[in-house]
């Protein structure tokens, strides 16, 4: 069977869980195929990426919306305990704006590999 279709760029679309309001510029994580906030799923949501634009599901029911998430390298805040010696190693979302390499004994959700560390936070390979 023969490929459908080819993609080569950095914006997907997902269906956003029932209650979530998107926002943008805010890391998002896909729950049971959903986009839900990166605290949900208890360590169970892969990282999506980051959203680009407002979609209001907060009365919709799960799948009813869609919205368009970047993946790649976004800089977050860091929780303290990410170093230069953490380059290439896994970092879980403590909250949308910041990160930490202890997963808290699985209940955060990656977000990805750190790529680099600043002064200022941490650069993040985020999105599937």
């Amino acid at each position: 069977m023969s490929a459908i279709a080819e993609r080569d760029g950095r914006k997907r679309a997902y269906p956003i869980a029932a209650g979530v309001a998107v926002t943008p510029n805010t890391p998002y994580v896909l729950v049971a195929g959903y986009l839900n906030v990166v605290t949900a799923g208890a360590g169970a949501g892969i990282s999506a990426g980051v959203s680009t634009l407002d979609v209001d599901n907060t009365n919709g029911s799960a799948g009813q919306q869609r919205a368009e998430v970047v993946v790649g390298e976004h800089k977050f805040g860091n929780a303290g305990d990410i170093t230069v010696a953490t380059v290439g190693s896994d970092c879980y979302f403590v909250t949308d704006a910041q990160v930490s390499s202890d997963s808290n004994t699985g209940a955060r959700n990656k977000a990805g590999k750190v790529t680099q560390v600043d002064t200022d936070g941490v650069w993040v390979q985020v999105g599937v």
